[in-house]
């Protein structure tokens, strides 16, 4: 496989994986929004096609002669277009039919999904059924799809670490809900060498992966890890509750052009903790995993210089 599209290049997790399958070797197309936001992309010489996962049309072309497809979207994130109107978990199953349809019309065999950790048929989280739904979707097509399902990404950009950043640069740290959900974590570099890494091997076709070390951590841990490599001192911590925020979840969802249902989606995702079991893929591609500690030293690392 030489030549592959990665939908959803733009995107935090979707850059990373164009940046290591360029080292790799990789004929990379990549699809987005607004290719404007790829022009550094496209100057190492990806190609980019302007589309959307709800336009057919625009995937039927960005689909043509790939040999594998890269599905990394992030429907809760602000949306723009008429899915803004759409009931997230919709716009993903929609969009991974389309993606599908696209791959059949193309004759392309391979995909690979970016996931969530842990995603089951009977949560009381629409986003985590709705992920599931879509996985279901991949693996009864008839397609040659891998799963590959993280936790808390380490990385700049990701919305879950930044947050975490946010709040240990602060002498205050405000925190949804209690504090005591539970996450497992994973590198953003840690993740794109799973991702990669499983693009050829036959065994992973119509499987579903867990991805993370075997730490486990709460938010308030993390960011006073965070606040550690920083040289601060640990915020003090303070607990919102959720029930004004069920309540005027609309309201923040048109004011931030978030899809129907995300926020009560964020919300219920804090009764559930984010783990899972991490091993199989392990036995696959074995390499040791970056600690938190060692992937914020990275990540802020990372930053620093790209600013």
């Amino acid at each position: 496989m030489k030549k592959i599209l990665v939908i959803g290049a733009s995107g935090f997790v979707g850059s990373y994986i164009v940046e290591e399958l360029l080292t790799k070797g990789y004929t990379v197309h990549c699809l987005a929004r607004n290719p404007t936001k790829l022009k550094s992309l496209a100057d190492k010489g990806c190609k980019i096609f302007q589309g959307d996962i709800l336009d057919p049309v625009s995937l039927q072309k960005a689909t043509d002669s790939v040999d594998a497809v890269y599905i990394s979207i992030h429907t809760l994130s602000p949306q723009s277009g008429n899915e803004k109107d759409m009931n997230f978990a919709d716009v993903e199953l929609e969009g991974i039919q389309n993606i599908i349809s696209a791959c059949k019309t193309n004759g392309v065999k391979r995909v690979i999904y970016v996931t969530f950790l842990g995603s089951t048929s009977d949560s009381d989280n629409a986003w985590i059924r709705g992920r599931w739904d879509a996985e279901q979707l991949l693996f009864h097509s008839g397609l040659d799809a891998t799963v590959i399902g993280p936790g808390m990404i380490v990385g700049i950009g990701g919305q879950g670490y930044d947050s975490i950043v946010n709040n240990a640069k602060k002498g205050v740290a405000f925190i949804l809900g209690f504090g005591k959900q539970k996450f497992s974590n994973i590198a953003i570099t840690d993740l794109t060498y799973y991702l990669v890494g499983i693009l050829n091997d036959s065994r992973s076709y119509g499987q579903r992966y867990d991805v993370g070390g075997d730490e486990i951590l709460t938010t308030p841990q993390m960011i006073d890890i965070v606040a550690e490599i920083l040289g601060r001192r640990h915020p003090k911590k303070i607990y919102i509750p959720v029930f004004p925020i069920r309540f005027l979840a609309s309201v923040i969802e048109r004011m931030s052009k978030m899809p129907k249902g995300a926020i009560k989606s964020l919300i219920n995702s804090l009764k559930s903790d984010v783990c899972g079991d991490t091993n199989p893929i392990k036995r696959i591609l074995p390499r040791p995993l970056l600690t938190f500690r060692q992937a914020s030293k990275q990540a802020l690392k990372r930053q620093i210089n790209i600013d």
